[in-house]
């Protein structure tokens, strides 16, 4: 089997070192695997034809049976998606595609796509006038989350404690783009009061892994890249089942979704559209197996 993995690692960069990982262990399987990074790719559009050409060389799509797609698009455009399409349309299976990618990204759309799928879901509101922060504040008591509707890794989140600082923040962000969309979301607190969240990893109908992070009182998110701790957790049928709703709702081949669980049962955060690997990797390690077999097993799984 070729595979090719393809990357959003710009030029000046080398892969993540779990992608390289990643190629080392399908190759010991006996397959092939290329990475590209996609700003390395050309483009030509002729009348009846497009050419791609890698790093000045002709690129020949069908030369691949599956591509593993790890570009995480940063920006509101969906302009990055002109290689994956090149593979699409010449119907190499294509995981995650653009479609799904761009309905996970936006936090706002997610949250309308799973409202309708009878989940627990972090109580949220859109303000987009400042006369309108005080009607929508009353929804909620302090303190509340602030969010960009595309913003990663907990980048772009902000925990706001009263009017006066809500006010501030708001009349900051509008200085700077007038048109940006943010949400103000409830703080949920976790059932065992720690600053902690659940990552479930799913690869097609199935949930491989599951973690538990954990942060310090030092910061309110639970993000692996902000310092929390990782173990791996066992989640119930429950939130495996609802897990897997999202994910399929999505068309998400490869997800990660994230909830809280609380009181009141599990309250659903996002899904994730490329799921980070080195913290669901360490935590599958600690536990006596390695994340990157499972996913392999999966791009075996979907060339027959």
């Amino acid at each position: 089997m070729k595979i090719g993995i393809l990357t959003a690692t710009i030029t000046e960069s080398d892969f993540f070192p779990n992608i390289i990982e990643l190629k080392k262990i399908a190759e010991k399987r006996g397959h092939t695997v290329d990475i590209f990074k996609n700003g390395e790719f050309n483009l030509f559009i002729e009348n009846g034809a497009t050419k791609l050409f890698y790093n000045k060389e002709p690129f020949t799509v069908a030369d691949y049976d599956i591509v593993l797609n790890r570009i995480s698009v940063r920006e509101k455009s969906n302009a990055e998606y002109y290689v994956a399409n090149e593979f699409i349309h010449a119907n190499i299976p294509f995981f995650n595609t653009p479609e799904s990618i761009a309905k996970a990204r936006n936090k706002l759309l997610s949250l309308q796509i799973m409202a309708d799928l009878g989940v627990n879901l972090t109580r949220s509101a859109v303000v987009r006038r400042c006369e309108d922060i005080e009607f929508a504040i009353s929804k909620f008591q302090f303190p509340v989350v602030l969010k960009n509707i595309f913003g990663s890794l907990g980048s772009s989140t902000l925990l706001i404690y009263d009017m006066k600082q809500l006010r501030s923040t708001f009349d900051y962000l509008w200085n700077i783009n007038r048109n940006e969309i943010i949400l103000i979301q409830e703080f949920v607190e976790a059932d065992d009061k720690t600053i902690s969240d659940f990552r479930v990893f799913v690869l097609g109908d199935e949930v491989i892994a599951s973690m538990k992070r954990t942060n310090s009182d030092d910061d309110f998110r639970a993000n692996y890249k902000k310092g929390a701790s990782v173990k791996l957790a066992e989640i119930t049928e429950t939130e495996k089942d609802q897990c897997l709703l999202i994910a399929k709702t999505f068309g998400l081949d490869i997800a990660g979704v994230d909830f809280i669980r609380t009181s009141n049962g599990p309250v659903f955060l996002e899904v994730n559209s490329n799921p980070g690997i080195e913290g669901i990797r360490k935590a599958t390690q600690a536990d006596g197996f390695d994340i990157l077999d499972k996913i392999v097993d999966y791009l075996e799984s979907r060339v027959g």
